[in-house]
């Protein structure tokens, strides 16, 4: 093999600068080697490497096999090869390789760590798992195979074996960030946020120009309900690398769960730029843009996140959302059968059979009627059992305990059984309650219709539907026991003179107890900004806030200067808050599960509505058809109160 004087040299001069991670100048002496002696297997190695090193793997991998001609037994040239490989996420081929490299020789651990890592990174977690432990039994104190250890048991699920993996990790190299920074998923997946956050901050403080922890840490503040600090270290983020995609994501959500809705849409609609074919960006946009009542915006959005993945169920989810806060239900409640609450719930209850469509006619058939979310759903869905029963169904349903006599008063169905409880005998099927919507309509709802392109291009104009289809069914009418109203009855009498206005100011899992994850809407305001407007009410103030705060009622009672009556009490018991719900002469709060008790006694409320606004209670306007005796004062998209505080003092006076 003849070979250019200077080849010894510019090959000496190559490997040189590959150990001292010059890789610039490992490509040039790589390429001069290659000019030099275009056969020779040392050159093309060296070549290789440098273009890995440098971000050209597809080019490593053309040169590497080039060598491999000359060197298959070669295990080192083996393992750069696999490398090569899985940076092309050739994850399979990787494997093969590595494994090729441990047969050749068999006392080198590192070439089973690579071939653990590319099991890993095809999905094959168990087995990763399997050889990683094994290979740590065999070599221990090896801080790179515990990482790898402690990150493969993260994919598994396996939180605190995890974390006690990595600890260990940690133990032997204390510095080592990416440890550090996969301690802290550890514990951010066990709802450890403060443990969390203070891991990703030894991170930021170690290592200020690596995005990814500082990433993480948004994460966690944004579950933990910390939603400012959430947005100062996003934009600290967005300072360091503005073309970040995720960053200005966070962003968006941070600012949204301040209710700051314009802010957040700019914010998404950024992301979307930087990443136009991306479907968790487009979602998001979408999402922002139907909270900002841009429900055609919001609709093409998400016909393109439709094209770019298709068939998504978060994308089906959230069409669905835009349909229903727009007033199309037909197309949203078809959509809402794909809610992330169904399949769980189809799991759990596999007999009898689980419809999600029903007939016209529905003589002869005995339907189990299942629950599903929370107490205040629960309630809002069952207003359709009067509507099964008139087609001709035999209903059993399945609610609750709270709300079982209440259920069972309304004669709306043939029998009320524990939530919990199995089908009983003679049951044909059962159906959600959160698809009784969609089963009933009148006419086939079956599918979503495709999104054609001429409906996706309607112009971008504010409109309030007035006339549904199908048309919303009233709430569910539920009767007080004569003993609650009683007792409730001579409560009012001893709290002071009417007319009686009932208050909330919370609901929902507040977002520090959420514990993140897939978010519960919280909806909160003020109780001082609240109290402002209820300055010289002519009558008594009743507190019916679950759980208030430390302080809180006196706080407000302070602001407002009224005398505030405690009544949180009646939380516990469903029977005496729906008799309370059935007196007292009006009711300003968020919405909640009083908000639906106060509904099924047919009496007037005054809606409270933070941003973004539930589906039920529409994208606009003052009424909603599924409450359409209720008032609906809403928080400016500014995140602004001031307008419906004002509105609410306005109304207040003239009640």
């Amino acid at each position: 093999m003849s070979k250019h004087p200077l080849f010894e040299q510019n090959l000496h001069l190559g490997m040189t600068a590959l150990q001292q991670e010059r890789w610039q100048d490992a490509l040039e002496q790589g390429k001069l080697a290659v000019e030099q002696a275009p056969t020779h297997p040392d050159a093309r190695h060296l070549l290789g490497l440098a273009l890995l090193q440098t971000g050209d793997a597809t080019a490593a991998i053309t040169e590497l096999e080039q060598a491999l001609l000359q060197q298959r037994r070669d295990p080192q040239l083996l393992s750069h090869l696999a490398q090569a490989h899985a940076a092309c996420g050739h994850h399979d081929q990787a494997h093969a390789c590595f494994r090729r490299a441990e047969r050749l020789a068999p006392g080198h651990w590192p070439f089973r760590l690579g071939a653990a890592i590319a099991l890993a990174q095809m999905g094959r977690h168990a087995e990763a798992e399997a050889l990683l432990r094994r290979l740590n039994d065999q070599h221990p104190g090896q801080a790179i195979i515990l990482f790898n250890l402690g990150n493969t048991r993260l994919d598994l699920g396996q939180h605190d074996s995890a974390e006690q993996t990595l600890r260990a990790a940690l133990q032997l190299e204390p510095e080592d960030a990416g440890a550090r920074l996969s301690l802290g998923t550890a514990l951010h997946r066990q709802l450890r946020f403060g443990e969390a956050i203070e891991q990703y901050r030894n991170c930021i403080r170690s290592h200020p120009d690596w995005p990814q922890p500082r990433l993480n840490l948004v994460s966690a503040l944004i579950d933990d309900g910390n939603f400012s600090a959430a947005v100062a270290e996003c934009q600290a983020l967005i300072a360091q690398t503005p073309q970040r995609p995720e960053a200005h994501r966070f962003l968006g959500a941070a600012l949204s769960h301040q209710g700051r809705l314009l802010e957040a849409l700019n914010t998404f609609e950024h992301c979307a730029h930087l990443q136009p074919r991306d479907a968790a960006a487009l979602r998001s946009l979408g999402g922002a843009l139907a909270d900002c009542s841009r429900l055609h915006a919001a609709s093409r959005t998400l016909a393109i996140a439709d094209a770019v993945e298709p068939g998504s169920a978060a994308t089906l989810q959230l069409r669905s959302m835009v349909a229903l806060a727009a007033g199309q239900f037909a197309e949203g409640w078809s959509a809402y059968r794909s809610r992330p609450a169904h399949a769980p719930l189809a799991q759990k209850w596999l007999h009898p059979r689980s419809l999600q469509s029903l007939p016209e006619h529905l003589a002869g058939l005995h339907l189990l009627v299942r629950r599903e979310q929370g107490l205040g759903d629960e309630l809002f869905f069952l207003r359709h059992l009067p509507l099964l029963r008139a087609r001709g169904a035999r209903i059993s349903v399945c609610v609750s305990r709270p709300l079982q006599e209440m259920i069972a008063r309304s004669a709306s169905a043939d029998s009320v059984l524990d939530a919990e409880a199995e089908a009983p005998a003679g049951i044909d099927a059962q159906i959600f309650c959160g698809d009784l919507a969609h089963a009933l309509a009148p006419r086939d709802c079956s599918s979503l219709p495709a999104r054609e392109t001429p409906a996706c291009a309607l112009p971008d104009f504010a409109a309030a539907i007035r006339v549904y289809d199908p048309l919303p069914q009233p709430s569910l009418r539920l009767a007080a026991t004569d003993e609650a109203l009683q007792r409730m009855r001579q409560r009012l009498r001893d709290t002071g003179p009417p007319p009686y206005l009932a208050l909330t100011w919370r609901a929902g899992t507040a977002a520090r107890d959420q514990g993140g994850g897939s978010w519960l809407l919280s909806k909160q305001m003020d109780p001082a900004a609240l109290a402002s407007v209820l300055k010289g009410y002519r009558g008594s103030l009743i507190a019916i806030q679950r759980l208030p705060l430390a302080g809180e009622l006196e706080t407000l009672s302070r602001a407002c200067g009224l005398k505030l009556a405690d009544f949180t009490d009646v939380n516990d018991n469903l029977e005496d808050m729906l008799a309370l719900m059935h007196l007292v002469d009006d009711y300003a709060g968020v919405s909640n599960t009083n908000m639906h008790l106060r509904a099924a006694t047919g009496r007037i409320a005054r809606v409270l509505m933070p941003n973004p606004a539930e589906w039920r209670w529409m994208q606009w306007g003052r009424r909603s058809p599924w409450f359409p005796d209720f008032l609906i004062y809403r928080q400016a998209l500014n995140g602004e109160w001031s307008g419906a505080l004002a509105q609410l003092a306005h109304d207040l006076t003239l009640a």
